[in-house]
């Protein structure tokens, strides 16, 4: 899911997605101003949070 968090030609995105990573669901949430930069990040949130368990 995206949404913007601001108005205008710089506004910026959030980016939610859920992960399934070996069984287990992790969430990440990714901000910027290009929508694909935004879902990019919330990707690699996920997969840090992943991580740290």
């Amino acid at each position: 899911a995206e949404h913007a968090l601001t108005e205008g030609t710089d506004a910026q995105a959030a980016a939610y997605v859920e992960v399934t990573i070996g069984g287990r669901v992790f969430w990440g949430v990714g901000i910027d101003t290009n929508t694909a930069t935004a879902s990019m990040r919330a990707v690699l949130s996920a997969v840090n949070r992943s991580r740290r368990t």
